[in-house]
């Protein structure tokens, strides 16, 4: 029960979960044609534990036949949260750290496993009146598929490229005969995901990749990105590869003389992101095609999964044909994929293929060159 602000007792009910992510709440939403809870609009529900006032929103988000009908919005831990949080301008509370522990936000909880926390806050719940009941359910959560470790939605600052000028003229490549698909129902794929495409985010939190090139001021933590320290560090990765990245400091890639433009200090530090590696990939069909003479720009044709529309074929002719003003290749042949018997795509993580010199072992090459030959490559893909 989350008390209504000003009110004698009345209260409106959630049901989660995740009672731990209750820290980061910021609203409660309801849909906008509930009439049950349409007079509580506008108004500022009390956070149980916590305190903190949060306003009760309409967002047709909410499903009106499932739980209560009231929804607790924590933007920074729900990917859907965070949409309806950017709609109504809802503040950002993010309450676990990287080791999925709460945070300074999270109060007298700061320091507890997200798990532990969670026992503790029904306690807490449950002794404050706040708590109504406890009903075990069945739902779908996402583990990490290695260790098997449930994973955390965390809002997180990232860096995104603006899609929209991009797929334009990558849609127009298609549509005017430039590039092809086979089989050409794929095309119908191709322009249903780039017509609904959505801003990319291109940096990923790992240790080895290329770099994202791009330095912070140590002062003020203003990003600084400048013709000067692009042209810099252009010619450092044309002389050494990407890898000097990681050799040098930032005052010895930054031209002399750069200084930050909000606050004039002059010292630096690298970003520690790495690109996506379907976006800087996205580039490896120029850098080939430029290094080989006896290869002809567009190439004649581009293989690829019948999978890979967010991949690299995609990546590859928005990155041409903004930096070239053309597509990469003239046709794009959409294959399938090899299946297990339950028609499930084999591959190392899921732990379902096929080791190919054990079956040469007992019945030769030839039985795998008919079995790859005579697949249609139109079935399976999904």
């Amino acid at each position: 029960r989350y008390p209504i602000k000003g009110s004698d007792g009345e209260y409106i009910t959630v049901a989660t979960t995740r009672p731990e992510t209750m820290l980061g709440d910021t609203a409660i939403a309801v849909h906008p044609e509930d009439e049950r809870f349409a007079s509580l609009v506008g108004k500022f529900a009390v956070l149980p534990l916590v305190g903190r006032e949060i306003p009760i929103v309409a967002d047709e988000y909410v499903d009106r036949e499932f739980g209560t009908g009231c929804v607790k919005i924590t933007p920074c831990h729900d990917p859907n949260d965070f949409e309806v949080g950017k709609r109504h301008n809802l503040e950002m509370i993010t309450v676990f750290d990287k080791d999925a522990k709460i945070n300074e936000n999270g109060g007298k909880y700061r320091g507890l496993d997200r798990f532990e926390a969670r026992k503790q806050i029904v306690a807490d719940l449950d002794a404050g009146g706040y708590l109504v009941k406890i009903e075990p359910c069945t739902h779908n959560v996402g583990h990490c598929y290695r260790c098997g470790t449930v994973l955390e939605p965390v809002a997180s600052r990232q860096w995104f490229v603006k899609m929209k000028p991009l797929a334009e003229p990558a849609i127009a490549c298609v549509k005017s005969g430039e590039t092809k698909f086979v089989p050409e129902r794929f095309t119908k794929q191709y322009m249903n995901w780039m017509e609904n495409i959505r801003d990319w985010c291109i940096s990923r939190q790992r240790t080895w990749g290329v770099p994202i090139p791009a330095f912070y001021c140590k002062k003020c933590g203003t990003y600084h990105i400048t013709d000067a320290t692009i042209k810099a560090v252009s010619a450092l990765f044309r002389k050494e590869g990407s890898d000097a990245w990681y050799k040098y400091d930032a005052e010895q890639i930054i031209p002399a003389g750069e200084v930050c433009e909000k606050c004039g200090a002059s010292e630096w530090t690298k970003d520690t992101d790495i690109m996506d590696v379907w976006f800087d990939s996205g580039s490896t069909h120029a850098a080939v095609l430029e290094e080989r003479p006896e290869l002809h720009f567009p190439a004649d044709m581009y293989m690829e999964g019948g999978d890979q529309f967010r991949g690299w074929f995609q990546s590859s002719l928005l990155t041409s044909v903004a930096s070239k003003g053309c597509a990469p290749y003239k046709s794009v042949l959409c294959h399938g994929w090899v299946v297990d018997e339950q028609g499930k795509q084999m591959h190392k993580s899921a732990g379902n293929g096929v080791e190919p010199s054990e079956i040469i072992k007992d019945y030769g090459a030839d039985i795998i060159r008919l079995w790859v030959a005579s697949s249609d490559y139109t079935v399976d893909v999904r």
